[in-house]
């Protein structure tokens, strides 16, 4: 051998290369969305605004005419001719079946003695109570004397009157 060869029967070593892949992934052309809203009325002359709703005090809307109180003031002026020993209630939880009137006079919210026939007084009483019942007793024992009463929205004041006046 000469010239420094080497063996010409093994085969000259390889540098491995590895191998590079592509996959490609077919893209599907997408459309771009928009959010959903909620369907606008499609007649002009009335148009309506989405109601949001809300989410602090600022966010309410109050009718002008609302004067925003909880409470009302309720006049009673009770003026019996009799001058027997009675006994007034207003009560807000009843039922009337006919004449027949059942009251929890544990729902009273105002009860007092007649002074002579006579009861005056101002009550101060929360928007929710629209009907209540006044009962006038009599020690005697005669019948007591039943008056209905409705919040009316027309009147400037509410009263219960029950008598003369």
């Amino acid at each position: 051998m000469a010239g420094g060869g080497g063996d010409d029967s093994s085969p000259a070593p390889v540098a491995a290369t590895p191998a590079t892949t592509t996959t490609t992934t077919p893209t599907t052309p997408t459309t771009p969305t928009t959010p959903t809203t909620p369907e606008t009325p499609t007649d002009p002359e009335t148009p309506e605004e989405p109601t949001i709703p809300a989410t602090s005090i600022d966010d309410l809307i109050v009718d002008a005419d609302f004067d925003l109180q909880a409470a009302f003031n309720l006049d009673i002026d009770v003026a019996l001719e009799s001058t027997q020993r009675g006994y007034f209630s207003l009560c807000d939880q009843y039922e009337q079946n006919g004449a027949q009137v059942t009251v929890n006079f544990e729902s009273c919210l105002l009860r007092g003695a007649l002074d002579e026939g006579s009861l005056n007084e101002a009550l101060l009483v929360a928007n929710h109570q629209q009907n209540l019942v006044a009962v006038v007793w009599f020690y005697d024992g005669s019948d007591p004397i039943y008056q209905m009463w409705s919040y009316d929205m027309e009147a400037e004041e509410q009263t219960l009157t029950i008598g003369a006046i």
